[in-house]
This record gives structure tokens, C-alpha cells and sequence, in this order.
């Protein structure tokens, strides 16, 4: 090499390569500093882009699996209250089996059928007061579609990925109804109820009576504007349509006013028979009857409904563990795509501390090569 004066090269490529080393050094310290082997898009451009769309998944699997535990909750929130109405359903079973036997006098009849009614109007109870988050439950209408969706649980960000609950697992387990205690028609629309069961009927809302065999007969409407009070109702009658002290009257279609293929009659009209409490034995006890074939039936409904909130916990279960495995996969396939492989970098960063000194030292040597020219001037 030329002894020149006016441009040191060896200095020039030692600087070159200290500043290759402390960049390279400086990655490395980042990167383990970090944790991440990608801090930003020069890193490995690819590399992001596969690690940003692994991110996703993983957030949208993350979330699912809280959806679906969320979902779980929610269905053994409602097959709990179905399993206390089983119980009182069992017990209405039980009474009606005992009103029905012969050494009963009419007393002691009465005082079953009372003891029904409140059975049935905690049944409602438990439907009107189970929801979860502020959602009710137990709301569909018995005359609803079972295959209709109830609600959605989404077990990841696709939207493809859902298990829908249908109406079939959520049917109304009571009922909104109350019996007649005053006779109307066309002329007389002012219509009496035994209890405050229209409490929570909005104006305008459709009104059914039990025709006694077990059907809907639609009644009418409550009046827009002239509701005195929750058991005192003014409605607007139906083409030809009126009403009898005792009548089931129906607010809200509800698995206690369905039809018992078996009894030929609801359960709720089954227990509000006036017969059940007759004089006459053989009424009494033929009431009875049809009130345990009625309440055998209703036992029957709500162990299918039960059994289908079963089988979405399983499905739902089943989900959980395949979308927490999903989850575990993804991560560790984006961990080996962005983080840090802590001995291949601490390599990295030993070999760009050498470097460092290296060509730190070899600048200094450089930058008095030219001292050599004033030996040739002396």
C-alpha cells in the first residue's frame, strides 16, 4: 500500500468495521434486552407479517375460550333452575298421587290444591328470576320454534366459528297466567285476575284464555291506554271471544300452560280445577289423576330440556379443550417465529464485543500509520 498523506484507507476500513460490529452488537443487545428477535420491520419482514396473523389467531382463540366458559356458565345457570323446578314437580306428582287416594276427605283435598298453586307460582318464579349477566334465561315461549338460535357463543374471532343454542334448552319452565275471577264479553272488558300475574304485560300485548283441553284461545289484547291495575285489566276482546270465573287466563306461553298429551289438559289447569277440591270423591280423585298424568308429562318436558343443556355443556366442554390446545400450538409456532433464542444471540453478542475491541484496537494502529511519512522527511 502507498504511503499517502491525504487519505488513510486502513483507517477507513477499520472505522467501517467498528461500525458494522457496534451496530451488529447493538442488535444483539436489543433482541436481549427485548426478549423478541423482531423489534421492528427490518428485523424480518416476513417474519412480522406471519407473527402478527399468529397473533391474531391466538387473541381470537384466547377470547373463545372465555366465550365458551362464559357459554357454560350460562347453561348451568339454567339447567339448575330447571333442576329445582324438577323437584317441585316431583312434589306436585307426589301430592296428586295422595289426593287421589281414598281416605282423603275434601279438606284435605283443599289443602293440596292449595298447596300446587304455590308450587306453580314458584315455578314461575324460578323462570322470571334466572338470567345471567342481566340476560334471561328460561324466556321462550313454548309455541316457539325449538329449532330456532337462543343465543350465540362464538369460540373464536371467525365468525364461522360459533355454537348456537337453541330454543329448545331455554323454554319458559313457568308461565305469566292467572285465573278469571269475574265473567266478561264484548260489553263487559274489564277482566279480574286472581292474582298480579299481568304485572309485567306491556299495552297491546296478546292475551290467551285455556280452553280447558289443554289449548290457546286467543283473547285479545290488553287496552292501550286503560289498564287500571296488574289484577285488574281492561282488554280489547277478540271477534267473539269472552270469559268465565275460573278461567285460565295466559300472559306469557310457558311449559306449565303446554298441552299434556296425556291429561288432555296444561298442568296449570289441571292444578287450578275446581274439581280437585269437589265433594264428590270420584270427581276429586278423577282429577287427580288427570293432574299426575299431567304433572308425569311436564317431569318428562323438563328432563328432555335438561338433557339438552347437557349436551351443550359437553359440546361446549369439548370445545374448550380443542381451542386452549389451538391456543398453545399457535403461541409456541409464533414464539419460534419472533422471540429470542437466548444462546444463539448471547453467541451473537460475545462475538460483536470481540469484534468491537478488535477493530477499536486496529483504528488506533491505523490512525498512526501516517506517522510513518514523517520518517521519510527527516
Amino acid at each position: 500500500m502507498a504511503a499517502v498523506l491525504g487519505t488513510n484507507i486502513a483507517s477507513v476500513l477499520a472505522s467501517k468495521n467498528l461500525q458494522s460490529a457496534q451496530g451488529a452488537m447493538a442488535s444483539s443487545v436489543e433482541r436481549l434486552s427485548s426478549g423478541l428477535r423482531i423489534n421492528r420491520a427490518k428485523d424480518d419482514a416476513a417474519g412480522l407479517g406471519i407473527a402478527n396473523a399468529l397473533t391474531q389467531q391466538i387473541n381470537g382463540a384466547n377470547q373463545g375460550v372465555r366465550n365458551l366458559n362464559d357459554g357454560i356458565s350460562m347453561v348451568q345457570t339454567a339447567e339448575g333452575a330447571i333442576n329445582a323446578a324438577t323437584e317441585m314437580a316431583q312434589r306436585i306428582l307426589t301430592l296428586s298421587t295422595q289426593g287421589a287416594n281414598g281416605s282423603m276427605n275434601q279438606d284435605g283435598r283443599t289443602a293440596i290444591q292449595n298447596e300446587l298453586k304455590g308450587l306453580l307460582s314458584s315455578i314461575s318464579s324460578i323462570a322470571n328470576r334466572t338470567s345471567f349477566a342481566g340476560i334471561s334465561l328460561l324466556n321462550v315461549a313454548e309455541s316457539a320454534t325449538s329449532t330456532d338460535t337462543k343465543t350465540t357463543i362464538y369460540s373464536s374471532a371467525a365468525t364461522s366459528d360459533t355454537i348456537a343454542l337453541k330454543n329448545s334448552g331455554f323454554f319458559n319452565i313457568g308461565g305469566n297466567f292467572a285465573t278469571a275471577t269475574n265473567t266478561g264479553n264484548a260489553s263487559a272488558t274489564s277482566l279480574t285476575l286472581s292474582s298480579a300475574a299481568a304485572a309485567s304485560v306491556a299495552n297491546g300485548g296478546t292475551i290467551w284464555k285455556m280452553d280447558g283441553a289443554g289449548a290457546y284461545v286467543a283473547l285479545g289484547t290488553l287496552h292501550a291506554s286503560t289498564a287500571v291495575s296488574s289484577d285488574r285489566l281492561t282488554i280489547t276482546l277478540a271477534a267473539g271471544t269472552a270469559w268465565t270465573t275460573g278461567d285460565i287466563i295466559v300472559f306469557d306461553k310457558g311449559v306449565l300452560t303446554k298441552n299434556s298429551t296425556n291429561a288432555s289438559k296444561s298442568l296449570a289447569e289441571a292444578v287450578y280445577s275446581t274439581n280437585l277440591a269437589s265433594a264428590t270423591a270420584s270427581t276429586a280423585q278423577t282429577a287427580f289423576e288427570t293432574t299426575s298424568k299431567a304433572a308425569s308429562d311436564y317431569l318428562t318436558l323438563l328432563t328432555k330440556q335438561r338433557s339438552e343443556l347437557g349436551a351443550y355443556q359437553n359440546q361446549m366442554d369439548y370445545a374448550v379443550n380443542n381451542v386452549t390446545e389451538l391456543s398453545a400450538n399457535l403461541t409456541a409456532a409464533r414464539s419460534r417465529v419472533q422471540d429470542t433464542d437466548y444462546a444463539s444471540e448471547t453467541a451473537s453478542l460475545t462475538k460483536g464485543q470481540i469484534l468491537q475491541q478488535a477493530a477499536t484496537a486496529m483504528l488506533a494502529q491505523a490512525n498512526q500509520m501516517p506517522n510513518v511519512i514523517l520518517s521519510l522527511l527527516k
